[in-house]
């Protein structure tokens, strides 16, 4: 019996496999995704388990129109068009007397586009293509299975439902629009996971903007229930993309403490975190790196001004005030912004010292975050577009010592300012910028070599570790 976690439900992300080809989807009872140019009904997928395989139907009256009906693995394999033909086919020695003059496929492009639009499956497809070529059978036999292969990837009618992961979140992602997530590929974010020295009982700081929430999602998933990942955004919202393809729990959920970066660096210097405008506009866009729209929430306003003293430990006094100089950099921005957008709204509270005032998510979540760095933390992620120097130096204080710090960058000449700045810290040690490279294979019989076309770099990291500073400096 298959777990409940495992069911499709509506409003699921799920991933859908064809051949090669990897979609995130969010499921609706009566929606729809595009595959290409084929159209097909989603909605059958509720309530069956994940790893099931569909067949694509075509709907009566409908060109390109599929409606999904289950199927099994063995009818997959049996409607395999490279392994019916793999030995049944003449082949040549060469391809020598081959011309590529047009001529070679005996049915016209309208004949073809019949052959689907009369239902046949793509087996029947492939085989009347072949019957009707001239060259087929003078092609080598390595030709012939090219030739198959391109025609399957063309006309395979199999998708099959898979539950999203982060390594096929960021996979999917990254073909879709590097960019979107700073190119980060799966083996830097493995490495992310190392050099910060992720553990499931630990509480961490992430500074994220610019990556769908794809750096937040790895480092979510491993953790556990006891474990604490303080989510540092500049906006009024995190990007999440990434955390809600992955279908969070709600004890996952309650790990994730989501605090924007100025209001946080207010409150633990004890300053009143003025409030902004909240608007909701930015929960209706579309979800960047999936493409798919979330309803939008009504537009709420909030507007508040709370004055609560942030007491801090004596052990991070002196840390702190290293970096106030950076946290009043990045306050006055914030302030900058505010001033010159003019969105900043105070509320007029009454004077009813009787009347309990209930406080907003967004201070419940500052408070939360709060509280976990000042009893300091175990490591500190930054994944960010700006330069992250400024950022870095006001976060640090709040890192225990002996614990690690990663900062991660698309180019190099940001981490290398950095490192000059940080070598010159008596409380920092084992400072290193490395390039992240990966070579991807082809593993075939007597074809095994490098992919043609692959990434040059994945980014680099600039890694180092916190220590106690020595007295009197």
């Amino acid at each position: 019996m298959a777990n409940n976690l495992d069911i499709v439900k509506a409003g699921d992300y799920i991933a859908i496999q064809r051949q090669d080809y990897f979609k995130l989807h969010k499921v609706s009872a009566n929606g729809t995704v595009n595959l290409g140019k084929d159209i097909l009904e989603i909605g059958s997928v509720i309530g069956k388990p994940v790893w099931t395989s569909y067949r694509m139907e075509q709907k009566k009256g409908g060109k390109r129109f599929y409606t999904l009906k289950e199927c099994s693995v063995h009818d997959l394999k049996g409607d395999s068009i490279t392994m019916s033909n793999a030995n049944s086919a003449i082949s040549g020695t060469d391809n020598r007397n081959i011309v590529d003059d047009g001529s070679s496929q005996k049915l016209s492009m309208e004949e073809i586009v019949n052959l689907r639009d009369e239902g046949l499956s793509s087996k029947e497809i492939v085989g009347t293509l072949i019957e009707n070529s001239k060259t087929f059978h003078c092609k080598t036999e390595y030709s012939q299975q090219k030739y198959l292969k391109k025609k399957e990837k063309k006309y395979f009618e199999y998708i099959t439902v898979r539950k999203p992961t982060v390594r096929l979140v960021a996979e999917t992602m990254f073909r879709l629009d590097q960019q979107k997530i700073l190119g980060l590929r799966v083996d830097t974010l493995s490495q992310l996971n190392t050099a910060v020295n992720l553990h499931s009982h630990g509480t961490y700081i992430l500074y994220e903007s610019g990556c769908q929430g794809l750096a937040a999602a790895t480092m979510l998933n491993g953790l556990c229930d006891e474990g604490r990942l303080v989510l540092v955004h500049p906006g009024n919202y995190p990007q999440k993309s990434a955390l809600l393809a992955l279908n969070l729990t709600e004890e996952q959920e309650n790990c994730l403490i989501s605090v924007n970066i100025y209001n946080l660096l207010r409150k633990l210097k004890g300053e009143s975190a003025d409030v902004q405008d909240i608007k909701c506009d930015d929960l209706g866009t579309q979800e960047e790196g999936i493409g798919v729209s979330k309803p939008c929430l009504k537009e709420t306003t909030i507007s508040s001004a709370v004055e609560e003293p942030a007491i801090l430990s004596a052990d991070n006094e002196d840390k702190t005030a290293k970096a106030e100089m950076d946290c009043d950099e990045v306050l006055a921005n914030s302030d900058q912004e505010n001033n010159s957008s003019g969105k900043r709204k105070h509320s007029e509270c009454g004077n009813d010292e009787g009347s309990a005032k209930k406080k907003s998510r967004w201070e419940v979540e500052t408070d939360r975050a709060a509280q976990s760095l000042r009893s300091q933390v175990d490591g500190l992620v930054l994944v960010c577009r700006e330069h992250p120097q400024s950022i870095l130096n006001a976060l640090l204080p709040f890192v225990a010592p002996s614990r690690n710090f990663v900062v991660f960058g698309q180019v190099r000449e940001p981490l290398q300012e950095l490192l000059v700045e940080l070598s010159q810290r008596s409380d920092l040690i084992n400072l290193r910028l490395t390039d992240t490279w990966l070579r991807n294979y082809q593993i075939e019989s007597d074809r095994t070599h490098p992919l043609v076309n692959m990434t040059g770099s994945g980014g680099y990291l600039l890694t180092g570790m916190v220590v106690e500073s020595p007295q009197g400096q």
